[in-house]
């Protein structure tokens, strides 16, 4: 019944009085009230022979079935040929319904900020790309790309440090992410983590990887003001007592000597901040600076030292 409501039916080869037919029509009648049978009257078309005809004519026929009236479109023609030509000559069109459903997986997909591999860019019958992955092929396509890495922010190359949330391979993050995300971003971002899970090898990345120690990462100002800690000297000590403010607790942490803080220690505190706010990056304020910052001593002191 679905398809009889949603595409052109055409019947031909059969005369309307066969009784197959007519069984056909009767239980497609008794399975639609009035307003569908009204719809179908375009869409339903019986192909009549009518020999010696010259031409063809198209007009409504009406029939009686169990005391219900169905309307169609008829036929009449002598050659079939005229029809088949016709025919020929449709161009196919999508259902709305159909694109509506390309919108929802496609659009969407492009106004997220959450990123997947789910979306590839390939040849349809690419044997890399699996059956429940979306994939867009327009022009010529040699090669399974993932550009759309370009489009992963700075904020989530930093959480991926932490929770490992994005689909993406440390080598397809390298390759494609990297080179925009280093030109936003002061010529800093954590890379070791991922230099250490790659494959494959990366020089502009081994090249930053190689100058950005615990000196580094740090600015002058925390070197100068490291009195501030009081009596502070452990990043649990700190996180124990100052967790409150996560202000105020990530910026004395970030305080502490290279001695002082255990990366094991820090770990805990990053994935409880993550927990807690997995989104807390897109906050503005001098505590996403600060959060920033430790991931970059953690990545250090975990992959690159």
């Amino acid at each position: 019944m679905t398809i009889f409501m949603e595409y052109p039916i055409i019947f031909m080869g059969y005369s309307i009085s066969d009784t197959n037919i007519q069984k056909i029509i009767k239980a497609i009648v008794n399975c639609l009230d009035e307003e569908q049978l009204k719809i179908l009257e375009d869409r339903f078309i019986f192909v009549e022979y009518k020999p010696e005809m010259v031409g063809a004519e198209v007009s409504s026929y009406t029939i009686m079935i169990d005391g219900r009236t169905l309307t169609m479109k008829k036929i009449q023609l002598e050659n079939f040929k005229l029809l088949y030509c016709a025919l020929q000559g449709k161009k196919t069109k999508l259902p709305v319904k159909l694109l509506r459903r390309f919108k929802q997986e496609l659009y969407n997909y492009t106004i997220t900020s959450v990123p997947t591999s789910n979306l590839r860019v390939a040849a349809i019958d690419d044997s890399r790309v699996a059956d429940e992955e979306l994939v867009m092929a327009i022009g010529k396509v040699s090669d399974l790309g993932l550009k759309g890495l370009s489009g992963i922010d700075s904020n989530e190359w930093y959480k991926n440090i932490i929770l490992e949330d994005l689909e993406f391979s440390a080598d397809e993050l390298l390759e494609y992410a990297f080179p925009k995300l280093i030109k936003q971003n002061s010529g800093k971002l954590p890379v070791n983590k991922y230099l250490a899970k790659a494959e494959g090898t990366y020089p502009d990345c081994e090249e930053l990887a190689k100058k950005q120690d615990f000196e580094y990462l740090i600015s002058k100002s925390i070197r100068q003001n490291r009195k501030c800690l009081g009596g502070y000297i452990s990043v649990k000590q700190i996180w124990q007592q100052e967790k409150k403010s996560l202000e105020k607790a990530t910026r004395l942490i970030s305080h502490l000597t290279e001695e002082q803080m255990n990366v094991k220690e820090l770990e805990d505190v990053l994935f409880e901040i993550f927990e807690d706010n997995a989104n807390v990056l897109q906050d503005s304020g001098n505590a996403r600076t600060h959060i920033r910052r430790l991931i970059n001593l953690y990545d250090y002191l975990k992959w690159g030292k």
